[in-house]
């Protein structure tokens, strides 16, 4: 049997509220039969035990370098998993290499984040997408989703302005040295996914 060839991996990542959820279902209607759509990793093994384990202890918010290996590993073998069982040409994922470096580099730096999950297999993706707007529009759409969605009864920690704008500032550094395409997702939905989509046959990819 011939092996698959590796799908072309195409990433949204940003900060939380800008919308990456709604795109990503966007794309996946756009290119039902040319796709997979990977939906963010924490309700799958063995990401999902390794954060039970880290808000259990209430570290989650307070990570050691550790927890970094242990996240990033858990990463890379859903990843490389993943990749070994496609079988289209493109995989659309909400979330990647990039939100990791952001959101688990409180104690370490962006960049040895970023070496930890290269060194444990974590996907580089082909096309990377960061979705961003000011805080103040995207906590309007986390209380609105909120409200429709009764999942939470108030904002988690990392659901405020502050935290929001440190986010979308670690976001930037990182667009500065590797290559990823910012999109600005204050306008309508329709608006952001014409961008992306433009964006994706641009580069030849589908």
């Amino acid at each position: 049997m011939t092996k698959n060839k590796k799908p072309v991996v195409i990433c949204l990542e940003g900060i939380v509220g800008a919308g990456k959820t709604t795109q990503i279902d966007i794309l996946q209607s756009t290119f039902l039969n040319q796709c997979q759509t990977i939906y963010e990793l924490n309700d799958i093994s063995p990401m999902k035990e390794v954060r039970e384990d880290l808000r259990t202890t209430g570290r989650i918010a307070n990570l050691s370098r550790e927890d970094v290996i242990r996240l990033a590993d858990a990463r890379g073998k859903i990843h490389q998993r993943i990749l070994q069982e496609s079988s289209t040409s493109v995989l659309f994922m909400d979330r990647g290499i990039y939100t990791g470096m952001v959101f688990e580099s409180g104690n370490l730096s962006l960049w040895e984040v970023e070496k930890i999950n290269n060194d444990l297999g974590v996907v580089i993706p082909d096309l990377c997408f960061v979705l961003h707007c000011p805080a103040r529009i995207a906590l309007e759409r986390i209380d609105a989703r909120r409200k429709r969605v009764v999942k939470y009864s108030g904002r988690a920690f990392h659901e405020t302005e502050e935290y929001i704008e440190m986010t979308r500032e670690k976001y930037f550094a990182i667009a500065r040295r590797r290559s990823i395409v910012l999109v600005e997702t204050s306008g309508t939905e329709k608006e952001v996914s014409k961008k992306l989509i433009e964006e994706i046959h641009y580069a030849g990819i589908l």
